[in-house]
C-alpha cells in the first residue's frame, strides 16, 4: 500500500512539518529505512542517525529539534512516535489477514459448554464440562481449556497453553504458548516424617486486559483465588505462587518468581529474575531492580535493587565501594608493606629501653 506523509498524518492525527505529498511504501526503523520509507525518532539520543538515513519521511517526537536532522526531510510530529509508527506500519501493511470464525471438526467441546458469537476454535482444541467461552474468542491449536474455566470476550490463548479447571479469564486476555494457569500450589505439611500435600481447592482469577506471556505459571489458590489485577502484564518464564493478589497494571519482567501469599499494589514494575519471598507485601508504584532479592515488605513508590534488595541510592553507594576493592586491596598491601619496613627500621635493644620514644 503506498500513502502520502499528509495521509499519514491524518492517520495518526500528528502535526506535518514540509511537504505532505512525498509518496511512502513501508515504514522501517532508521537503521533499515530506505528511499520510500518513513521511519522514527524516539529521543534526541538517535537524532543523529536521522542525518544519515535516506529515509523519505520520518516521526518524531513534539520537541524534536528539526535542526539536528535534514531541513528538507518531512516530518509528522506526535506525542508517541513508537505508538505512530505501529499504526502508520500497520496501515501500510494492508491489514491482516481476516480472522477465521468457527469450531473445527478436530476439537473437542463438552456438551455442557457454552459457546459464544464468532468464536474461533482450531484443531486439537479441548473445551471441558460446563466451560464458558464468550464471543470473539480464539483458542489457537492444543489449547486445553478445563472444567467450569470462564473466557471473557476476545480473548487470546495461544497453542497449548492449559486452563485447569476453575480459571476465570476477563475480556481481552491474550495467554500465550505453554503457559499453564491453575497448577497446584506448592503446599505441604510435615506429618510423620513425611512431606503430604495439601489439596489447592481454590482458583485463579485474571482480570480484564492482562497478557500472560510464554511458558509461565500461575498456581491456583490453597482455599479462595489467585488474581491478576486488570492491565497487568506479565513476560515469558515467570512464576506466580499461590495466593497471591498482583495488582493492577503490574510489568513482571522475564524469569520473575513470587513464591505463595505474596500482595503487590498497582503500576509495581520487577525486572528480570526478581524474586520475592512468600508473605510479603509491595506497596503502589514500586519498582524492583534485576535479580534483586525481596525478603521484606516495601512501602509504596520505594525503588529497591539488590539481595536482600535495598533502597537504590544505598544499593548503588554498595557496588561503587565494591568496584573499589581491588584498589583499596593494593593500598593496604602497600600500607602494610611500609608499616613492615618502618617496624624493622626501629631500633631495639637494652641501650633504648628506657626511651618511651624508641630513641
Amino acid at each position: 500500500m503506498v500513502a502520502t506523509v499528509g495521509e499519514l498524518a491524518a492517520l495518526v492525527r500528528g502535526r506535518l512539518v514540509g511537504d505532505g505529498n512525498v509518496s511512502i511504501q513501508s515504514a522501517r526503523p532508521v537503521a533499515e529505512a530506505g528511499p520510500g520509507d518513513i521511519t522514527f525518532i524516539e529521543s534526541e539520543r538517535y537524532a543523529k542517525l536521522l542525518r544519515t538515513s535516506p529515509a523519505s519521511a520520518a516521526i518524531v517526537g513534539p520537541h524534536f529539534k528539526r535542526a539536528t536532522a535534514t531541513p528538507a526531510l518531512p516530518m509528522i510530529e506526535v506525542d508517541d512516535p513508537i505508538l505512530a509508527f505501529l499504526t502508520v506500519r500497520g496501515h501500510l501493511g494492508g491489514g491482516t489477514k481476516p480472522r477465521w470464525v468457527g469450531v473445527h471438526p478436530m476439537a473437542w467441546i463438552s456438551p455442557s459448554a457454552k459457546l459464544g458469537e464468532a468464536v474461533a476454535i482450531y484443531p486439537f482444541v479441548f473445551v471441558g464440562d460446563e466451560a464458558v467461552i464468550a464471543d470473539g474468542v480464539t483458542l489457537h491449536p492444543g489449547a486445553f481449556i478445563g472444567d467450569r474455566c470462564r473466557i471473557g470476550r476476545d480473548s487470546v490463548i495461544h497453542p497449548n497453553a492449559v486452563l485447569y479447571h476453575d480459571v476465570i479469564l476477563g475480556d481481552r486476555v491474550e495467554v500465550h504458548a505453554g503457559t499453564v494457569l491453575g497448577g497446584d500450589g506448592f503446599g505441604y505439611r510435615m506429618s510423620e516424617g513425611r512431606h503430604v500435600k495439601v489439596p489447592q481447592t481454590g482458583r485463579v482469577e485474571i482480570g480484564d486486559d492482562v497478557e500472560i506471556g510464554a511458558n509461565c505459571t500461575v498456581d491456583r489458590a490453597t482455599f479462595e483465588a489467585t488474581r491478576i489485577g486488570e492491565g497487568s502484564k506479565i513476560d515469558n518464564l515467570v512464576m506466580i505462587g499461590h495466593n497471591n493478589q498482583i495488582g493492577r497494571h503490574n510489568l513482571l519482567c522475564g524469569q520473575v518468581g513470587i513464591a505463595g501469599s505474596c500482595k503487590t499494589g498497582d503500576y509495581v514494575v520487577m525486572a528480570g529474575q526478581a524474586g520475592i519471598k512468600d508473605n510479603t507485601e509491595i506497596g503502589d508504584r514500586v519498582m524492583i531492580g534485576a535479580q534483586a532479592g525481596v525478603h521484606r515488605n516495601i512501602p509504596s513508590d520505594q525503588q529497591v535493587l539488590g539481595s536482600p534488595a535495598i533502597p537504590v541510592r544505598e544499593q548503588r553507594r554498595i557496588f561503587q565501594m565494591i568496584a573499589r576493592l581491588p584498589e583499596m586491596h593494593r593500598q593496604f598491601r602497600e600500607l602494610s608493606a611500609q608499616i613492615a619496613l618502618l617496624t624493622a627500621a626501629l631500633p631495639s635493644g637494652p641501650d633504648h629501653a628506657g626511651d618511651p620514644n624508641g630513641f
